[in-house]
């Protein structure tokens, strides 16, 4: 993901998302499920699961269609660059 894409992302991290794909590590554990309000609230959630979830098939979908569909390294590229900011709001 470039740098324009992922200032754009950080803009819109107020907007309604979704996170799919998380499965639990546990033997036996159902996968979970999961609530954000928002597309930061998505990232910082992602961003802070492993180890506790396998995140290899996480999907971020935002309700903004210019928002690109956000993996596992997606999330990572944008908890490097604006992590300690989404951790502020």
């Amino acid at each position: 993901m470039d740098r324009p894409t992922m200032a754009s992302v950080f803009r819109m991290r107020h907007a309604p998302a979704s996170v799919s794909g998380v499965r639990s590590t546990g033997q036996g554990q159902a996968d979970p499920v999961i609530r954000v309000h928002s597309l930061g609230d998505a990232i910082r959630f992602v961003a802070n699961a492993f180890p506790h979830y396998d995140i290899s098939a996480v999907a971020i979908i935002c309700g903004d269609p210019s928002i690109p569909r956000l993996g596992g390294l997606e999330v990572k590229s944008l908890w490097r660059e604006y992590g300690e900011r989404l951790t502020r709001e």
